[in-house]
């Protein structure tokens, strides 16, 4: 078999197949995590809406009499009668707490955590707002096109999805940066996902609430929403860690065959002689996927990480 020597060029190639592989062609259990959570996060919401958010804002603005009063707004937003909302505050009756924001429109890291594997699919880097957040990582070019590129399709992945009430609700939000190529949206394009109240802010509107459990589903509902961005936060960290890994051993050969103990099929993936980089690719083997996911699931996480340092060929792997 040719002995392939490595330089610059085909460190950077063997780099980003890695990445593309760990992100696109490596089942996780990190990445049925998300799925659940993404799962449980759109149940818990239709719940709360048509249970607690439904009922509560109808109690206290009878859609009858906010059917009269928007007959005579004026169109013009500063002297409105009624205005459509997807944002509520409450504060229970039963409790010395403080009233609340919940919030049905969506930020952008929930956005991305919500759609992950959609936007990783069209070729975006769906993590990337994760990863330059935990690295403190200064926004630069790279940042701003990848960022640019992605809201592109933002709006495309939930209506093929079925589900462009989430689109209209990311839009709503101020997600400033993120919604550059990002197409106008209409109160219908909510679905239930909108309200008719007084028009004011979403403060001035706060609602008081008898309802214990209720109240506990609102909190549930937070859960969800955190729970989601979790999960894609620790599916980052995981895939970073696999491929900050594959990075030092690649770093420190000095041939193509020191990485392929590490990664069997690396000759498939990378064809040296054109720079491309082949599209359909993938571990060599279910074992080689069953192996890599597992060690990661097996890494004992603590306060002082263990060091081991594994000699082969004249390089070492400090992990």
């Amino acid at each position: 078999m040719e002995k392939i020597r490595l330089n610059e060029q085909k460190r950077r190639l063997l780099k980003k197949e890695w990445s593309h592989t760990v992100y696109n062609n490596m089942p996780m259990q990190v990445e049925e995590d998300l799925r659940l959570a993404q799962e449980n996060f759109r149940s818990v919401r239709d719940d709360v809406w048509d249970n607690v958010i439904t009922p509560q804002v109808e109690h206290h603005y009878p859609m009858a009499d906010m059917k009269i009063l928007k007959k005579y707004d004026t169109g013009r937003s500063y002297d409105r009668f009624t205005t459509t909302d997807s944002c509520f505050y409450f504060k229970p009756q039963f409790s010395d707490t403080s009233e609340q924001q919940f919030s049905f429109t969506m930020g952008i890291d929930e956005y991305l955590a919500l759609y992950h594997k959609e936007l990783q699919a069209k070729g975006h880097q769906a993590t990337i707002k994760v990863e330059y957040d935990i690295t403190q990582k200064q926004e630069n070019p790279h940042f701003h096109k990848l960022r640019s590129e992605m809201s592109r399709d933002f709006a495309d992945v939930a209506r093929a999805n079925g589900t462009y009430e989430d689109f209209a609700l990311f839009s709503e939000e101020r997600n400033y940066g993120w919604n550059e190529h990002c197409p106008s949206h209409t109160n219908s394009d909510f679905g239930k996902f909108r309200k008719v109240v007084v028009a004011g802010s979403c403060h001035s509107r706060c609602m008081m609430m008898s309802n214990e459990t209720d109240w506990l589903m609102l909190k549930q509902f937070e859960k969800a929403k955190s729970t989601m961005m979790n999960a894609h936060t620790e599916l980052w960290k995981t895939k970073n860690e696999l491929i900050t890994d594959m990075n030092s051993i690649i770093d420190q050969a000095k041939f193509i065959g020191d990485i392929e103990q590490y990664w069997t099929n690396v000759r498939e993936c990378v064809n040296f002689e054109n720079s491309d980089i082949g599209k359909e690719l993938s571990i060599v083997s279910e074992q080689t996927k069953t192996r890599l996911s597992q060690a990661m699931n097996n890494i004992k996480l603590d306060d002082k990480p263990d060091v081991a340092v594994v000699a082969t060929k004249g390089f070492a792997l400090v992990s």
